[in-house]
């Protein structure tokens, strides 16, 4: 294997003897001469080749080549240079790749990139065989490539909806914090849908909720906004919420603690009663 850069060629060179000492194959024999990494295997060389070379060599890839790969395609063919906007995009684009986001259908539709280049590999090799590194990313890749460059758009398109998310709380935030509260202390008892209490833990029902909706509110956002939860909620602005839920995880649940931020305090559902009962005797 031929190499353009020297440290690429020892990186190869110190990643195929880990390899082979790991899984102690000693029939193997790797020489770094400068930008060259030659590798030599004296029996079992189809087994060799799918256990050491191939991996390494996929690893190499992934590990000092597709960062870069990213970045020039979200710079050059979506024009985003700010540093940390690239930033961003590049850690969604990793983690879409790590399967993290699996719902997202084009994501979904994509090959995992470790059997796309390692398909590659085993496409291209030819034992015996001498070839430039650097070639082989340029013409035998272009599946691979091609999988990269949807998972960036999908990356692209999750940042600006991102985006769009954390405008829409900011604006929700800055709402809530001009407004006088309508309740001190809101319990929500989160059970599939959304229940709330007042500080005596009374029930507020659904028709008195939507009675405390500021229409302004919902005129001035951008973004849908759920009349059931969020619009009663930020009208109100209470001082402090407690939520009652087992799932901390929800949507919901988490744009509510993005709005009012310290002022929110999560609980299991079981303790809801128990601090019900105690609030009702004194």
């Amino acid at each position: 294997m031929h190499f353009l850069e020297m440290t690429d060629a020892q990186k190869m060179y110190k990643g195929l003897l880990v390899k082979a000492k790991a899984l102690s194959i000693d029939y193997i024999d790797v020489v770094n001469e400068e930008n060259v990494v030659s590798v030599f295997i004296s029996e079992q060389t189809q087994y060799v080749v799918q256990v050491v070379f191939v991996p390494v060599m996929t690893e190499f890839i992934i590990n000092n080549k597709e960062d870069s790969w990213i970045l020039d395609y979200i710079e050059n063919l979506f024009y985003f240079t700010d540093y940390e906007e690239k930033k961003q995009i590049l850690e969604i684009a990793k983690a879409l790749m790590d399967g993290n986001n699996p719902d997202i259908p084009l994501v979904q539709e994509v090959v995992p990139r470790k059997q796309l280049i390692a398909e590659a590999i085993h496409d291209f090799l030819e034992i015996p065989i001498s070839f430039s590194f650097e070639s082989f990313l340029k013409f035998r890749m272009r599946t691979y490539n091609e999988a990269l460059l949807q998972i960036v758009e999908s990356a692209i398109d999750e940042y600006k909806l991102e985006q769009e998310y954390q405008t829409f709380i900011q604006g929700l935030r800055e709402f809530r914090e001009k407004r006088e509260p309508k309740i001190d202390q809101l319990h929500i008892f989160h059970d599939e849908q959304f229940y709330f209490y007042n500080q005596e833990f009374n029930e507020i029902k659904r028709d008195e909720l939507f009675k405390y909706i500021d229409r302004k509110l919902i005129l001035h956002q951008p973004m849908y906004i759920d009349s059931a939860v969020l619009a009663p909620l930020v009208s109100i602005a209470p001082k402090s919420i407690s939520i009652y839920t087992d799932q901390i995880d929800n949507g919901m649940v988490q744009t509510i603690h993005n709005i009012f931020l310290e002022n929110v305090t999560i609980y299991t559902k079981k303790s809801f009663e128990n601090r019900r009962i105690k609030a009702k005797k004194l």
